[in-house]
């Protein structure tokens, strides 16, 4: 796959869904005004998904100040409902400058490092038939601990795996909290898929982008940290659509042998394994997480995707 050939300074559109998360995103666009990149170079789009909290008026306090350091672009969009992760993505895919040559996409509680952007690009730059990249994730509180490796999927069984890798390494997926993106990619995959809502569509936009010739990097030499709880929330609305998705984003890509050899395994094994995991979590019986889990296999097996009421 060939990329358009190599610019001095190629623009940067850097998108960023949020909601109620005021002290994230200060920090974020703190660290973002932190970047060793030519601010004339670079736009920031935000996509607020309803905030109660007095986000939009931090973000256009702060907006103000980022006029002065020559920014190209700074845009937030305010959604009078919550659209989701990534169907906020998508949205925010189609408001990008139409110059742009790459696209970052960023959770609002991710904190880069002054040279992340500068050292991804350059890879992409060096690697004409990578689409995609991505750094290694830490947490906030415990920077020396790996969050996010090279994500890898395995079609045939349905299992979804990570490698801390130390150096430079292909793999299937990169985490949607950060990841570089060349903008053609975006245009030929048409953004992401909303039927995601959230949890797993980078996955799915991953894979879809390595049918079409891209290869997926992640650059362990770049770490940026990540304010979330080891292993995520543990809500109701969390845990459906992380085993929905799951098996969704099976139903997607995998041949049809993948798929009869997948849901058999989800039904024999990994059903049993997702509640007996639950009751070591809680020490316990907890049904109504059972009865959610139950309803994501049921939902993807018969195709009801998208957002949907818990």
């Amino acid at each position: 796959m060939i990329s358009k050939k190599r610019n001095v300074n190629p623009f940067v559109s850097i998108i960023i869904p949020t909601l109620n998360r005021k002290r994230d995103i200060i920090k974020c666009l703190h660290f973002l005004r932190r970047l060793e990149y030519p601010k004339k170079h670079m736009e920031v789009i935000i996509w607020d998904n309803g905030s109660m909290d007095g986000t939009q008026a931090e973000v256009n306090r702060i907006f103000k100040e980022m006029e002065k350091d020559g920014w190209k672009g700074l845009n937030m969009i305010q959604s009078e409902e919550n659209l989701g992760g990534f169907t906020s993505r998508d949205e925010l895919f189609k408001r990008i400058d139409t110059n742009a040559d790459y696209v970052l996409n960023i959770d609002d509680d991710v904190f880069l490092s002054s040279d992340s952007l500068t050292i991804l690009m350059r890879t992409l730059q060096d690697h004409s038939e990578a689409g995609i990249i991505g750094p290694r994730t830490v947490y906030e509180w415990k920077p020396d601990e790996t969050a996010h490796g090279a994500g890898f999927v395995n079609l045939w069984l349905g299992r979804y795996g990570e490698i801390d890798a130390i150096s430079l390494i292909e793999c299937d997926y990169v985490i949607g909290c950060c990841m570089l993106i060349k903008s053609e990619v975006v245009s030929k995959l048409k953004g992401f898929d909303r039927d995601y809502y959230t949890s797993h569509g980078e996955v799915d936009f991953c894979l879809r982008a390595r049918k079409k010739g891209y290869k997926i990097f992640y650059d362990p030499g770049v770490v940026v940290r990540h304010n979330v709880a080891r292993g995520g929330t543990k809500t109701l609305e969390r845990i459906y659509y992380l085993y929905r998705n799951k098996l969704v984003v099976i139903r997607k890509n995998a041949t049809l042998l993948q798929k009869v050899t997948s849901l058999s395994l989800y039904t024999i094994f990994w059903v049993p394994k997702m509640i007996m995991d639950s009751m070591w979590f809680h020490r316990g019986i907890k049904l109504d997480e059972w009865l959610v889990m139950l309803k994501a296999v049921r939902h993807a097996i018969i195709n009801r995707v998208g957002k949907v009421d818990i």
